[in-house]
Parts: C-alpha cells; structure tokens; sequence
C-alpha cells in the first residue's frame, strides 16, 4: 500500500515538490497536547489568538489547527480542499515559513498514511500549498490591498516601509512642517 502511494506521489507530484518533501526531515516527537493547546486546535467558528513564550508550541499549535480544517470529512473527501478559505498570522516571515514547512510535511506525512479515497485530496492540497495564506498580517494586508489598489485608490506597486524607512519619512515630514510652521 506504501508503494502504492509512493509511486502515485511520484507520477502526479511536481518534481520541486517532490523534493520539498524529501528533504524535509520528520516532525519531532511533540510532548501531549495542554488542555489549552488541544482546546485551540479543536475549537471550531471562533479564530484563536495564541500568546506564549519561545519554544511553548506556538507554531506546532497552529500548524495542527490549520491541518485540522484541511482534513477531510467523509463527504468532502473527493471535493476540493478548504485551503483558499484559511488564514493564518505570524509575526515574522521566518515563522511564516516555518508554519509553511510544517504544513507542507505533515501533509506529506498525511499522504502516506491516507485511505486510497483520500490519496488524491492530499496531493491536489500539497501541489496547492504554495498558495496557502500563511504570512504575516502586514503581508496578507498588502497583498489585499494590491488586489483591490484601484477601490483603495493605491498605486498597485506599492511596497511595505521598513521600520527605519519609515522613521526617516516621519522625521522628514516633522522638519519639513516645522520649518513650514514657524517661517
């Protein structure tokens, strides 16, 4: 059955993705889930918040929630998946990626496991992956508002100020004032 599988992942999986998941090593062990951790997974119609400190299960909590939403029900299982319907806000684009990665593995992991019914929603899912919205809200927002730049009245080039581009504008637009002001 294994082979099976294998052999359907690599006649119908892109080359590149073939790769990503070969070279992705296998998930760690994670300890039992919390009662808060199982909670934020399995809440349902809600969206969750976590706030933790570093190494607390952060980004293993909600990589298994947005898997959670992508498995499929019985009746769904030969529809297409809900992944265009999902959203999930990192902080920075490295745990982006990283929430990606692990996504993209467990899904590879879920494939080999899969009933031969499911085989085909896990491989549309992780050819379809790259298109996830995973990121950070500024991100998300940007890509928002450069798909509606003409309602928004925005220049659809427009591109996100770093913290220090910004600074140097604000204190550019403070001294121009001033000197505005008081000559």
């Amino acid at each position: 059955m294994a082979a099976a599988k294998s052999q359907r992942l690599n006649e119908q999986t892109p080359l590149n993705e073939q790769t990503r998941l070969n070279e992705q090593p296998p998930l760690a062990e994670q300890p039992p889930l919390t009662e808060q951790q199982r909670r934020a997974i399995t809440t349902r119609d809600v969206s969750v918040a976590l706030s933790a400190g570093a190494g607390c299960g952060k980004t293993f909590v909600l990589t298994e929630r947005f898997l959670s939403h992508l498995d499929p029900q019985p009746e769904a299982a030969k529809g297409p998946s809900r992944l265009g319907q999902l959203v999930a806000f990192t902080f920075t684009e490295r745990a982006a990626r990283e929430m990606r990665d692990r996504i993209r593995i467990a899904c590879g992991q879920r494939l080999m496991t899969a009933p031969e019914d499911q085989v085909d929603y896990w491989l549309e899912l992780i050819r379809d992956l790259d298109s996830a919205r995973v990121s950070t809200i500024h991100s998300f927002c940007g890509s928002l508002l450069r798909a509606h730049a003409v309602e928004a009245r925005l220049d659809p080039q427009f591109r996100i100020l770093d913290q220090a581009q910004a600074n140097t504008l604000l204190r550019e637009l403070l001294d121009d004032r001033l000197r505005d002001r008081f000559q």
